[in-house]
């Protein structure tokens, strides 16, 4: 039974996954904001199927103690943890419930008024990928996300979607997506969160992984 609480929750985030392809495909096929509202809200679905499939896997993991057959449960290989990176201004926190957050912790700005940054020193090979930030998106402030490769800002965004939740958590939990990133060994890859109002840019985890 375990195992198959596994195995369906990560093909229902794969075919997810799909749903965003799929409607890609209809591009100049429907009106432009029709197309583009509902591919937000498919990017948007497709990243929280990956939430709360790795906050139900990791759940019944913990509780039952058998390990996924297959090692995808609590092995995210391309996955860098926010508060493993080197934070300035940030802090990490204890997310409650604890699988709301990939490793039970995410981080804020200690300061509402200042920004505060995150930064990771890319190891791979050489080569174009894809970049994930799962970040918080609260009900109450709107923060500023900008992402930078070396001195190249590549991606920049407010956090203004209406979820339910004034507070991190799986609830408030979303990405961004990001493709088409050059990156050699030794680049320096860095989130700048602004925080605003009640919501202190938080942050979860990035994944980087090939195109």
């Amino acid at each position: 039974m375990i195992q198959t609480i596994y195995d369906s929750h990560y093909a229902g985030a794969e075919e997810t996954k799909q749903f965003v392809s799929q409607w890609k495909s209809l591009d100049h096929l429907v009106d432009d904001d029709r197309f583009h509202d509902v591919l937000a809200q498919l990017t948007y679905q497709s990243g929280h199927a990956i939430v709360w499939r790795d906050a139900i896997n990791d759940w019944f993991q913990r509780i039952s103690g058998i390990p996924d057959a297959q090692g995808r449960v609590g092995n995210h290989p391309h996955r860098i943890e926010a508060e493993s990176m080197e934070l300035q201004g940030y802090v990490p926190f204890d997310m409650i419930p604890w699988e709301g957050a990939s490793g039970g912790k995410a981080v804020v700005c200690a300061e509402i008024s200042q920004p505060c940054t995150a930064k990771y020193r890319f190891t791979g090979a050489k080569g174009w990928y894809n970049l994930d930030v799962e970040y918080f998106d609260q009900n109450n402030g709107v923060s500023k996300y900008q992402v930078f490769v070396g001195n190249q800002l590549v991606d920049e965004w407010l956090a203004g979607s209406s979820l339910p939740a004034t507070e991190p958590n799986g609830d408030s939990s979303t990405r961004r997506h990001i493709t088409g990133l050059a990156l050699r060994p030794d680049d320096e890859l860095l989130i700048k969160g602004f925080p605003d109002a009640d919501e202190a840019a938080p942050l979860d985890y990035v994944e980087i992984y090939p195109e």
